[in-house]
């Protein structure tokens, strides 16, 4: 009997472990890595990936930093390709750091279909979505090696933001100083 107590007892660990697996995009970030870019006329949108990490006071979880580039009429509206972080330590310091545009957490909570795809928090600068806070309810989805779909949802993402709050008055949305649907390519 103690030896099937035993057998059962390392069956279920082993179940418990293999269950946090994390399945679709969460298994693989490198496609993601890399610029990526939209024209469209005279339009101009870049996007570029690194890996990064954020560690909380439970849990350190990696995904993506990003930063964009937006130009209209070969004129830079702005330029946030500069270096990225590498590590957003919430234990040091709450606050997001200056440099980073846009987080896509190392998950498949956003969509369990068979494509990979990313939820993101974009920090648009110009806009300042929540007084700078950014602003969720956006994706990106490998849709090829060589194409990745960009999708941002303000109303979703005020959604998110103010749903089950008191404190906040309505929010009504701003837009975006950046396309909100688009197909990128990669660059080489």
């Amino acid at each position: 009997m103690k030896r099937i107590n035993l057998i059962l007892c390392f069956i279920l660990m082993n179940v418990a472990i293999w269950a946090q697996k994390v399945d679709g995009a969460g298994n693989n970030i490198d496609p993601y890595v890399g610029t990526w870019v939209y024209q469209s006329n005279d339009t101009i949108f870049k996007i570029v990936f690194q890996k990064g990490r954020k560690i909380s006071r439970y849990a350190e979880t990696h995904g993506l930093y990003g930063g964009y580039y937006p130009s209209v009429k070969g004129e830079v509206l702005e330029d946030y390709m500069g270096p990225l972080p590498t590590c957003w330590n919430l234990k040091i310091s709450t606050t997001r750091p200056d440099n980073m545009y846009i987080w896509a957490p190392n998950s498949n909570a956003y969509d369990k279909s068979k494509v990979p795809t990313m939820g993101i928090s974009f920090y648009d600068k110009r806009k300042k979505h929540f007084n700078g806070r950014g602003i969720s309810g956006g994706y990106i989805k490998l849709l090829s090696p060589e194409k990745l779909l960009w999708h941002l949802d303000e109303k979703e993402g005020i959604w998110w933001e103010v749903e089950g709050r008191d404190d906040i008055e309505e929010v009504l949305p701003i837009g975006f100083s950046v396309p909100e649907h688009a197909i990128l390519t990669k660059e080489k």
